[in-house]
């Protein structure tokens, strides 16, 4: 069926392609609102992620108030200081063992004292409170006596 109007043919020409716009703009909108969906859920996410970090660090606040509260504060704080110190110096009565498979322990802080014993890396020496020269005073199974820094390490 042919169209002689030429008014008439103009029109269905403008519905044609205003209804092939129309489909195309839909195909659009759609692929638009699936992005926007997708950044919507990815601004969600990250909103849970900062609730979930506030919540936390409010935690962490709490458990902090209710150690200062409940006197632990100080507690803590001494034996993380006392642990930090222990990694660096012996307190008196620690113990202390060889690095090496036998360890002089001397009668003097000097290597050219006489040595007393030979200590292993299985013999146990107790600190007793003093360094000198480089070497720390100990007492062991096999004597009293000094040995070398570098060669112990505390336990």
């Amino acid at each position: 069926m042919s169209v002689k109007n030429p008014l008439l043919s103009m029109f269905v020409k403008s519905a044609v392609l205003l209804t092939a716009s129309t489909a195309m703009f839909g195909l659009s909108i759609n692929a638009n609102a699936g992005f926007l969906d997708s950044i919507y859920e990815a601004q969600s996410t990250i909103s849970s992620i900062g609730r979930t970090a506030d919540s936390i660090r409010g935690s962490k606040q709490s458990v902090s108030d209710l150690s200062e509260d409940m006197g632990f504060t100080d507690l803590v704080n001494q034996n993380n200081q006392s642990n930090q110190t222990n990694k660096e110096k012996p307190i008196s009565g620690s113990i202390l063992s060889g690095k090496l498979q036998s360890t002089k322990l001397y009668s003097q802080a000097n290597k050219s004292s006489s040595p007393i014993a030979i200590l292993s890396q299985q013999d146990i020496m107790i600190y007793m409170g003093t360094e000198q020269n480089g070497y720390y005073h100990v007492e062991s199974d096999k004597g009293e006596g000094w040995v070398s820094k570098p060669l112990v390490s505390i336990q």
